[in-house]
């Protein structure tokens, strides 16, 4: 019997803290993230948010701070036009911040109303606060701007259209009650609800139920009910806090795009691939940096004292490694989009029965990177077509879409009800050969019934 003790080289990768940051920001849509983002400025100051200036870049049109276009500086072979010195340019030191609620609420205003009232869209955003609440009389607004009344609430009405659920309400009553109709158009109810919320909010919050059975005549587990479903749905505020925790209540969640698909004719680009390009959306006028002040104190590092060295490269370093993750998810989102767009041109172009057979294994495969890392970068996230419709980025991986729009329209079309059989032999005559089960399952994902209660 003996002990024998050898070394061998092995591969393998470690799991550190800047890898399951990186995993976790993958995983974020655009208005989670901008929360995120907020949340590391308050905690590390040697990582500090800028406005760019309202003039952009001569040569490129990208956005310029302290004199440096920063779409260049990143640009590794662009020429460096700008006045500061290239020697003081180092690219990895900022990073595009995400877009906030309010820019993204502001670009789709814009592009939904004409240029007249983009002043009018901006004043009213710009009269939101933090939680989304209007804080300023829509009159005072009018006389502000010099605009009749009329055209303010036109805007309003299209903010709340757009926006989600309680935008630009008064208080949080008036918000509770946005939600409620949004729950009501989407099937989602609760009886007494919204006579609770209007008249008995306090009693509600306070748990004075017997006086709510008394007045409404309702028993105590219909109060209850009532309870349940606010905490489970609705939220106080029309905007999301940053401080919100992972178990919140399940409401209505507000989608803003997190990369726009755009025809590249339309840009006056060429087209020597693909037809349609990818842009991942950030907000227009705000980067993330490294804080010059701690950077000179990085640079001085050997000169301070112990604690202050320690306080200094310990932010730096935490800073550094934020940005690199902010970049590389960027980065992912960009080239798994142009892969989609390569792969989905068809779809663009003639709709989803167009769409084509695509998995994110085949995506992971082609980039070289780890399926999983796909799977986080698409979860979530919300692609705005050329069309200017929002489509989750999961549709692009359900092959079944095309077959389920033909179902669709073979069920409006029915003068008598067919049954699953019969739609299965539509369907093969139209090209999709699937079984009688299989159309049942599509069917009840559609939410369609059965031939016997249609």
């Amino acid at each position: 019997m003996s002990f024998d003790m050898s070394m061998a080289p092995e591969m393998g990768m470690r799991v550190t803290p800047a890898l399951l940051n990186l995993a976790h920001l993958l995983t974020l849509p655009t208005l989670e993230l901008h929360q995120a983002v907020q949340l590391e400025l308050a905690e590390n100051p040697a990582l500090e948010e800028a406005e760019v200036h309202d003039l952009p870049c001569s040569r490129c049109g990208g956005p310029v701070l302290d004199g440096l276009c920063l779409r260049c500086a990143y640009d590794a072979g662009g020429d460096q036009t700008s006045a500061a010195p290239a020697e003081a340019v180092d690219p990895l030191l900022f990073v595009a911040a995400p877009r906030s609620i309010a820019e993204a609420l502001l670009a789709d205003l814009h592009a939904s109303l004409p240029d007249s009232e983009h002043a009018i869209a901006t004043t009213l955003i710009g009269s939101l606060d933090e939680n989304g609440f209007l804080r300023e009389d829509l009159e005072m607004l009018a006389r502000a701007l010099g605009v009749e009344l009329e055209r303010i609430q036109a805007v309003l009405k299209r903010l709340k259209e757009l926006g989600p659920a309680g935008i630009a309400t008064y208080d949080t009553r008036e918000c509770l009650l946005a939600q409620i109709d949004a729950l009501e158009a989407r099937g989602v109810t609760c009886p007494h609800a919204r006579v609770i919320v209007s008249d008995h909010l306090e009693d509600l919050g306070a748990r004075r139920t017997r006086q709510i059975t008394r007045q409404l005549k309702i028993s105590q587990d219909e109060v209850e009910a009532v309870r349940v479903f606010v905490r489970k749905h609705l939220w106080p505020y029309p905007i999301q806090s940053s401080g919100e925790s992972p178990a919140a209540p399940q409401r209505t969640r507000y989608r803003t795009p997190d990369m726009a698909i755009y025809d590249r004719a339309n840009r006056g680009e060429e087209t020597p691939d693909t037809r349609f390009g990818v842009e991942v959306l950030h907000s227009p006028r705000r980067i993330l940096r490294l804080n010059p002040l701690y950077q000179d104190l990085a640079r001085q590092a050997a000169s301070l004292a112990d604690d202050e060295r320690a306080h200094v490269q310990e932010y730096v370093s935490r800073a550094r490694v934020f940005l690199a993750n902010l970049r590389q998810r960027e980065s992912a989102l960009q080239r798994i989009g142009e892969v989609i767009v390569a792969r989905q041109e068809q779809f663009l172009l003639h709709g989803v029965r167009s769409l084509a057979p695509l998995t994110r294994a085949e995506i992971a495969t082609e980039l070289g990177i780890h399926e999983s890392t796909v799977s986080r970068a698409t979860s979530e996230k919300t692609a705005l077509l050329p069309k200017q419709e929002l489509l989750p980025l999961s549709e692009f991986f359900v092959a079944a879409r095309g077959v389920q729009d033909v179902l669709r329209e073979l069920i409006s079309d029915e003068n008598t009800p067919l049954s699953d059989e019969e739609l299965s032999q539509q369907l093969a005559e139209r090209g999709y050969p699937i079984a009688r089960r299989t159309v049942a399952k599509y069917r009840d994902q559609l939410r369609i019934p059965p031939s016997h209660l249609r």
